[in-house]
């Protein structure tokens, strides 16, 4: 049954998603086309220091009325895909608000309750929905940017540049890049994202629910108690890295910063040490927060819900 649930949640807000997703990619394919033309230059410099510079430039404004026509037609493409991509993300927040508001606590909830399944249930559909959701939005931002910023030039300037970067600074950089993300890292890392993401969707469900506990002023009041709740996770992170910190800058101070190989090893490994406890603190603290609402939300919902 919960399969049941989070099929008929996804299909349900598939509707309002995909249209989205369309004009996302639509706006970014338009964008691609409209500088697709443009007198790219990408030219590469290098500094005193021997790394290698990326420098683009284009000049719309040498072809006179037509120059300045297709640069403020470019210029409008561009704030409009800008636009959408942010209305992407707001459009996501708004749908996770509206279907838990409407589809449990509004008319709607006569029916979602009368279904033979659990108040946990339901709350994990909607959650793990717009986990899905939120993940699936992100990568279409990554992918609409990707389309936009594309080109030939550019993709064979960087391979270029990296290429210049010789066998010795990419074994060191491959074994900094172990000592800061070591696999503990990664896997506390992609936890803290999964658990992070429920973690904020409950406590969104859990303001919502408190709010609807009283007789008037509901938004004001769910407000009200999401700033309450985001006070104390928030205060509980800021208390974890007051701890932390100090044993992070106390190791910088013993140390003569990028001075030699051997020693930015060692800051890579404090780096890594303390990417490793910090990840490993927030996804205690996110576990309980989301623990915690999804309890107390629950509650409510069982016991103080009045749909009248």
């Amino acid at each position: 049954m919960k399969r049941k649930l989070l099929k008929y949640e996804l299909m349900a807000t598939a509707r309002l998603y995909l249209p989205l997703y369309l004009v996302m990619a639509g706006f970014s394919v338009l964008g691609r086309l409209s500088l697709w033309r443009l007198p790219w230059q990408v030219t590469t410099t290098e500094d005193l220091a021997g790394w290698t510079n990326l420098s683009i430039t284009v000049d719309v404004e040498g072809g006179g009325l037509k120059g300045q026509f297709l640069g403020s037609l470019i210029t409008l493409v561009m704030v409009l895909y800008v636009l959408v991509v942010l209305g992407a993300l707001v459009v996501h927040f708004i749908i996770t608000l509206q279907r838990f508001w409407k589809n449990l606590m509004g008319d709607e909830g006569y029916l979602m309750f009368t279904l033979p399944v659990s108040t946990g249930d339901l709350l994990w559909a909607k959650a793990a929905s717009v986990f899905l959701w939120g993940f699936a939005t992100v990568l279409m931002v990554i992918l609409s940017v990707l389309i936009l910023v594309w080109h030939p030039q550019l993709t064979a300037a960087i391979r270029q540049g990296l290429a210049e970067l010789g066998p010795d600074v990419w074994a060191t950089a491959g074994q900094m890049a172990r000592l800061i993300f070591p696999p503990v890292a990664w896997a506390l890392f992609l936890a803290e994202l999964v658990v992070n993401g429920f973690s904020g969707t409950f406590q969104l469900y859990a303001a919502m629910a408190m709010g609807h506990t009283v007789k008037r002023h509901k938004v004001l009041a769910s407000l009200v108690s999401y700033g309450a709740i985001a006070t104390v996770v928030g205060v509980a992170a800021s208390l974890l890295m007051g701890l932390l910190l100090p044993g992070f800058a106390a190791k910088m101070d013993q140390m003569e910063l990028f001075m030699s190989t051997p020693e930015l090893l060692l800051i890579a490994q404090a780096a890594g040490e303390f990417f490793t406890a910090t990840w490993a603190f927030v996804l205690v603290i996110d576990l309980a927060a989301a623990t915690g609402c999804f309890l107390l939300a629950r509650h409510l919902l069982n016991t103080q819900l009045n749909l009248e």
